[in-house]
């Protein structure tokens, strides 16, 4: 049995307010972790906020909190909520409870229950991504690798956005990602990176790799887990 720590990335899900959660995206995502479960693969998913989070996050900041942590407060729990969600999409095939706040920080060990295949987990602490608890994650079981599931299918020499020459690599270095980023060491609430700037330092520290992929080719998705050739960018 293969077990691996999947970020499903809150863009994915939670794309705008007219698809507050994507249910189109979630019954494909299903449809390829059922085929996954069947080659003896069993996930940790942990969720992003997405659109959701930047909704409430904007609700708070005209309401007039604007302090930096209270506003990182709202975005973890609004983590959770996505957790929630696609937990209780899945739930056939999922634990019966999110993995959230304090029990990535805990010395309790997380068990897939009988029958299960599918542990999901929101947000832990405030101050950082999901990618973060992703890789909290990863130790905790003793994974090496963090597939990430995002809007943008790899790690891009510069902001495709912004820079049209931008080349997507297929592998690069932390180091050599931390220049990309322009060495940003702190995580804004709503900050969008390919990787979280400080799980990419705790990753960095613990020698761990993250596959950043982009959500909608699931095809990738599945191949990175099964050993085949997939469009993405290996961090390590």
């Amino acid at each position: 049995m293969k077990t691996v720590v999947v970020k499903l990335g809150g863009s994915m899900i939670s794309k705008s307010e007219d698809k507050l959660i994507d249910f189109e995206y979630l019954a494909r995502f299903k449809e390829v972790v059922e085929e996954l479960i069947t080659q003896d693969v069993r996930m940790f998913i942990v969720l992003g906020g997405g659109y959701l989070m930047r909704k409430y996050r904007d609700i708070a900041k005209a309401g007039g909190i604007n302090e930096t942590i209270q506003l990182h407060w709202i975005g973890t729990t609004s983590n959770n909520l996505n957790a929630e969600i696609v937990r209780a999409y899945m739930a056939e095939l999922c634990n019966e409870r999110i993995v959230a706040y304090e029990d990535y920080y805990d010395e309790k060990q997380i068990d897939f229950e009988e029958g299960k295949s599918i542990i999901v987990g929101g947000g832990g602490r405030a101050g950082h991504s999901g990618d973060v608890d992703a890789l909290l994650m990863a130790g905790k079981i003793n994974v090496d690798t963090i597939i990430s599931l995002k809007d943008i299918d790899g790690v891009y020499t510069a902001d495709p956005k912004k820079d049209p020459s931008a080349t997507r690599l297929d592998q690069l270095t932390w180091d050599e990602y931390f220049k990309i980023i322009g060495g940003k060491k702190e995580h804004e609430p709503g900050g969008n990176y390919p990787v979280d700037p400080i799980a990419s330092a705790m990753a960095k520290e613990a020698g761990k790799n993250f596959i950043v992929i982009s959500g909608s080719d699931l095809e990738s998705f599945k191949n990175a887990l099964i050993g085949k050739e997939y469009i993405g960018t290996i961090v390590s």
